[in-house]
């Protein structure tokens, strides 16, 4: 195993203070603080991502719709090995193999249904993003970072992507309907035997009782610790977080008796920003 002498932490510049925001890096930033690993935080403005990974030979990590590549963060840099990582995913398997000494990540044989669990994470939330209010990049950069997203949506400017309020109010109770079903994960329910959410966040009989849930009032989804799992959800909730408008990040707080922001609260211990 290599000694830890500090790993380099790409993560993606936000406007002033310097804070994550996006959820791959959250993902891989709630990983090396759980691991409990030295690191220290290169911020790369967005317009500059592309420069850093070319510099550091490390390839396009994502492809858009039309098969175009396209770079992105996090990547690490683990000075103790020499090896520079750049996939989100790929990074948690690292630390666990080059730092089995430290908390695993990963529960035994479950790297498959964590992936599937990723992609389908990602795709609940991707759906959802009409709930954000402002993305924060950095000033001077804004502008540049937006048109960026439009581009890689197919439209011509950021605002052809911004919901109507009556839009934007559908999504909500989308969402919510969402992660009351996600909910039953976490209960270790399925079915309609427990909470049944439908629009606009109705319930249909009482919840079952799942694992037992620690002191703060939530339980992680297969562990009294957390595991990437728990991170993977975790990185989209601190997501809206970042990004919402204070009155609707407490609304998502909110829901389902309160869960989500009892949640974001438990993982807070793993959050920090270095």
């Amino acid at each position: 195993m290599a000694s830890d002498k500090g790993i380099t932490f790409y993560d993606i510049k936000s406007a002033e203070p310097l804070r994550t925001f996006a959820p791959n890096p959250w993902k891989t930033r709630f990983a090396l603080n759980r691991k409990g690993l030295q690191y220290q935080t290169q911020w790369v403005d967005m317009p500059d991502i592309h420069a850093v990974r070319e510099k550091l030979n490390v390839p396009a990590n994502r492809t858009l719709p039309n098969g175009k590549p396209y770079n992105t963060l996090p990547m690490i840099h683990d000075h103790a090995t020499g090896e520079i990582i750049g996939d989100t995913f790929e990074i948690a398997l690292y630390l666990d193999k080059t730092y089995p000494d430290r908390p695993a990540l990963f529960h035994p044989h479950t790297v498959g249904l964590n992936a599937i669990l990723n992609a389908q994470i990602d795709t609940i939330f991707s759906k959802h993003l009409g709930v954000i209010y402002e993305m924060i990049f950095p000033p001077e950069s804004k502008d540049e970072c937006l048109a960026t997203f439009a581009r890689r949506a197919g439209v011509s400017a950021w605002s052809d992507l911004q919901p109507t309020p009556e839009q934007r109010e559908a999504t909500f109770v989308s969402l919510e309907a969402a992660l009351g079903e996600l909910l039953k994960g976490f209960r270790h329910t399925g079915g309609t035997t427990d909470h049944f959410w439908r629009a606009p966040g109705t319930k249909q009989t009482e919840f079952q009782h799942g694992p037992a849930e620690r002191e703060h009032g939530v339980s992680f989804l297969d562990s009294d610790e957390p595991a990437y799992a728990d991170f993977i959800i975790g990185a989209w909730l601190k997501v809206l977080e970042a990004s919402m408008r204070p009155e609707d990040w407490s609304r998502v707080r909110g829901w389902q008796d309160g869960y989500w922001g009892k949640y974001v609260d438990a993982l807070a211990e793993w959050a920090e920003i270095k």
